[in-house]
């Protein structure tokens, strides 16, 4: 092989792994989490309101760390309301915690 050739080959890998590491650092904003999580939520309930934290928290989630964004929703239920909270997760925007409060 060419020296040139192996030098091409080395960069192109050098630059697929940086990206591919940057992309697994890469956050979801909050706001398109609240919107996916709303989108699913709605199969379910009736959304009459919905908050999120736009600042990320590091917690533990059934013991496996995770950062997530914390918020909440309401819904309607026989004319009353019923307070959700719930965990999403920051990077992928996957529901990992869901309560009743």
């Amino acid at each position: 092989m060419k020296w040139r050739t192996i030098l091409f080959a080395g960069l192109a890998g050098a630059l697929a792994g940086y990206t591919v590491s940057r992309k697994r650092n890469e956050w979801i904003s909050p706001e398109k989490a609240l919107n996916l999580l709303k989108e699913k939520a709605s199969e379910q309930y009736t959304i009459t309101g919905a908050w999120i934290l736009v600042n990320r928290e590091e917690t533990r989630v059934h013991n496996l760390p995770h950062t997530v964004y914390k918020g909440g929703f309401s819904h309607s239920k026989q004319g009353s309301a019923v307070h959700y909270e719930f965990l999403v997760d920051a990077s992928t925007g996957t529901l990992l915690q869901l309560e009743a409060k």
